[in-house]
């Protein structure tokens, strides 16, 4: 039986309840949003009908059409939704996961890097797509199954970790359901990772050797863009996006603001990376970018992703990975096959830099502060590293010859030397 409680500090009733949910009877409360007894003993009663399904959808809207206090309709409204949602799985309005998603894709936009928004989207319109005309019901109406079978279609086309990453942003798109009332609960978070085999491939440095032969194969920007990278250990992001009026050339520093960390970075520029941006050709407006083509390809795509390709093709073009294909291989799988990792990239010009800054007899704290990595001492404001000793620090690198020579048309297709 229905029955009602006040608690001394607010002036409303609240209705406590029992309901079904699954197997179990189960205690409720809701506030009633009204100190008249009559009115909040009537919502205790239908609520107690409610949450045992002994009334419909429409008999509900019914009764809330009847109920003349704004205030008192709205909270009667949500306690009726969270009563149907918890005994039921779809609320008193449907919410079709496809119209969550949208609403989610489009909170989030502003919310997280533009890398990070793109994959939340491919992410759930692949799930939308694995969850076919269910995605049109209510979004109470995914279970479990659901999401596990969305899981097993990743693991067929990526490996295991990058499918568990998809699950990883399924549990946040859920959690914001659950946050907004809108589902129970997260159904995403009780879906297990998948079981990851072997040793995760592990990023590494380059090694000089290996720097020289990529930069013989570079056209002038991309050689320049690498000399940024192992002078400052810069992310490829941050360096695409620098334009003259980052650089001091009178204090010897580059400074800018981290994409990912939003840290301000200050760094000294060694000696051969000065002379290198000397050389560079510069006009009179301090907003011209340093190197044009990455950052007209950062701005027009606001991501790293085709500079990360080509960069791909000039370590392909060192002998350092393997040439990708969207050609069918024997699997048949094509641009759905697994993906071949490769153990270098643009970001292991950030893992040598650190590496050769310690073989230099380079502190870890300043190594870090150089990278504009916070390190456990430098995030507690602890330790400040001054211009001199960064400076002298950078000046330990080895210096990279830079080859005079230049790239034939199909050795690196994208960018005219």
């Amino acid at each position: 039986m229905s029955s009602l409680y006040r608690d001394d500090r607010s002036p409303y009733w609240t209705a406590c309840f029992t309901a079904y949910v699954g197997q179990q009877v189960k205690q409720l409360k809701k506030t009633t949003a009204t100190s008249n007894r009559e009115v909040a003993t009537v919502l205790a009663v239908k609520l107690q009908e409610a949450g045992r399904g002994a009334c419909s959808v429409d008999q509900i809207k019914s009764f809330l059409g009847q109920l003349p206090d704004l205030r008192v309709r709205r909270a009667a409204r949500r306690a009726f939704d969270d009563v149907l949602r918890l005994t039921t799985g779809t609320g008193l309005e449907s919410r079709s996961t496809r119209a969550f998603v949208e609403t989610w894709l489009g909170r989030t936009k502003g919310e997280v890097a533009a890398g990070t928004w793109d994959r939340y989207k491919s992410v759930a319109d692949r799930f939308l797509e694995v969850l076919g005309g269910k995605a049109e019901q209510d979004i109470g109406m995914v279970r479990q199954e659901d999401i596990a079978l969305f899981r097993d279609t990743e693991a067929k086309r990526v490996k295991p970790a990058t499918a568990n990453l998809a699950l990883k942003i399924l549990r946040i798109l859920f959690n914001a359901a659950e946050s907004a009332r809108i589902v129970v609960r997260n159904e995403a978070k009780h879906v297990q990772l998948l079981k990851v085999r072997g040793q995760r491939l592990e990023r590494r440095a380059f090694t000089l050797d290996e720097l020289k032969r990529v930069l013989a194969v570079c056209n002038a920007e991309w050689r320049s863009l690498v000399l940024f990278g192992y002078y400052t250990g810069g992310r490829l992001g941050d360096l695409a996006a620098l334009t003259w009026q980052n650089v001091n050339l009178e204090r010897r520093e580059v400074i800018y603001q981290s994409s990912k960390t939003g840290r301000v970075v200050i760094l000294p520029m060694a000696e051969a990376l000065q002379k290198h941006v000397e050389e560079l050709p510069a006009g009179d407006d301090p907003k011209q970018p340093i190197h044009p083509h990455a950052y007209a390809t950062l701005q027009k795509q606001k991501r790293v992703g085709a500079l990360s390709s080509e960069f791909r093709e000039c370590l392909v073009a060192a002998g350092l990975a393997q040439e990708r294909t969207h050609k069918r291989d024997q699997s048949n799988k094509g641009r759905s096959g697994e993906r071949k990792a490769s153990d270098v990239s643009f970001h292991a010009l950030r893992h040598t830099a650190v590496t050769h800054l310690k073989l230099a007899g380079v502190g870890e704290v300043v190594a870090m502060d150089l990278v504009g990595h916070d390190s456990a001492e430098v995030s507690r404001g602890y330790t400040h590293v001054d211009h001199a000793t960064k400076l002298d620090a950078v000046n330990r690198l080895p210096v990279l010859a830079v080859p005079d020579t230049r790239i034939s048309a199909h050795t690196f297709r994208r960018v005219e030397s």
